[in-house]
């Protein structure tokens, strides 16, 4: 037993905390769940967390409460990830388990999703410590969803928040009570906090009202494809004589035979004919960037066009400390029945350039990450594209040092 864990248990009996024995059953169902995974890592995180939800089984057992989840099928994500493992249900309630070997004095770590998710938010948060040479768990305490929200946490810099030892209630008693006595309702959980955008409604033009059109958001911050041309001296927009221009010397078409090629064939091309061309080229070619550069073409010269798929913004100022950044998502049919999505930060205000660091990152529906793009110096927006099915979830969190932003969507 190294020195650390020898003052943690000193500290913990000091506390009167409640040991639960491990049984050799016990380490033999941990092996057999956890040897399902290939990678030596995500084994011992999983023999751990398992161990200890088997020690919160039987202490609950003891106790003459049970333990809903059939520990064997709980998704393999939860067992290898190193987040608590949420949700279970015990008598009517959600708990959120939280399991580790070594729980120093500093305090826990709880992501955010575990608070303010519909899908992960519990009624109680139970820490249990894993002590595998000494064949034993240490129940070390809970906290009440209520309780933890009155705490006015705040995040680290990747979300979490952070709670110490000293928040948690140590007498288990108070669990058992809660639990057998208290009903569910009595807790409030956060169901309101995750406001899903669903980005499908807005191609039929249904949107909540804090995504705005991007003309009211960005002003009179030049869109990314104007900064590419050199504009009308008059109008100081795009022209349809510019995008004809443009077209044909980029060759912005797969088939010189097909109709794109023929409208870019004409001296010159009126309104009606530029948006024939950019429409062509948009429905029938596979590729992309040529996708939402046709896209953005057309934003800037018929927003409003339905083939253009559909681009809103939010000023996330207010939520991100004071930051002037934006924060823009633009959904385009593909065409295989899927969705094309992109995902930007401007600067707003009178700020040119990103400030350097700002991280525009994206999350699947279990809160993992799918991508993190980083700001430059210099940089006057970030972006990332990717493809998603009708029902996906994902989140976009926006974040600069200790302030992050998130905002949940369904496609």
């Amino acid at each position: 037993m190294t020195n650390s864990e020898q003052t943690n248990k000193l500290y913990y009996r000091q506390l009167h905390l409640e040991t639960i024995d491990l049984e050799p059953e016990d380490f033999e169902q941990a092996t057999l769940l956890s040897d399902r995974f290939k990678n030596e890592s995500q084994q011992w995180q999983a023999y751990v967390k398992i161990l200890g939800l088997l020690a919160l089984k039987k202490w609950l057992s003891d106790r003459h409460l049970t333990l809903d989840n059939q520990i064997e099928s709980l998704p393999p994500h939860q067992i290898i990830s190193s987040e608590p493992i949420c949700p279970l249900k015990v008598n009517g309630f959600t708990v959120c388990l939280l399991t580790d070997e070594n729980i120093v004095n500093e305090g826990i770590e709880i992501p955010d999703k575990m608070i303010n998710s519909p899908k992960f938010a519990a009624h109680f948060y139970i820490l249990i410590q894993v002590s595998v040479e000494s064949e034993e768990a240490i129940l070390i305490g809970f906290i009440r969803h209520d309780q933890f929200k009155n705490q006015s946490l705040q995040k680290n810099e990747i979300g979490n928040y952070q709670l110490s030892l000293a928040q948690l209630n140590y007498d288990s008693s108070h669990l058992i009570l809660n639990l057998k006595y208290l009903s569910p309702a009595a807790i409030k959980l956060s169901e309101n906090t995750l406001t899903e955008s669903k980005l499908t409604s807005w191609l039929e033009r249904i949107f909540t009202e804090a995504w705005q059109p991007v003309e009211e958001i960005l002003g009179n911050r030049k869109p990314i494809m104007t900064m590419a041309f050199r504009l009308d001296q008059t109008t100081e927009q795009l022209s349809p004589k510019v995008v004809q221009k443009f077209l044909k010397q980029s060759q912005i078409t797969e088939n010189p035979r097909d109709k794109t090629q023929a409208y870019l064939s004409q001296p010159e091309l009126s309104d009606t004919e530029v948006n024939k061309a950019l429409v062509q080229i948009l429905q029938t070619t596979e590729d992309e960037e040529t996708r939402w550069q046709i896209a953005e073409l057309l934003w800037e010269i018929d927003p409003s066009h339905p083939a253009a798929g559909v681009r809103r913004a939010i000023d996330l100022g207010m939520q991100l400390a004071g930051v002037p950044v934006a924060l823009m998502i633009a959904i385009l049919p593909k065409l295989n029945q899927r969705f094309a999505v992109l995902s930007r930060v401007y600067p707003l205000q009178e700020q040119r350039f990103l400030p350097a660091n700002l991280k525009l990152i994206g999350l699947d529906e279990m809160g993992e990450s799918l991508f993190e793009i980083r700001a430059r110096e210099r940089d006057d927006y970030i972006q990332f594209k990717f493809t998603a099915d009708p029902g996906d979830r994902f989140s976009l969190q926006v974040s600069l040092n200790s302030a992050t932003v998130t905002k949940h969507f369904i496609i």
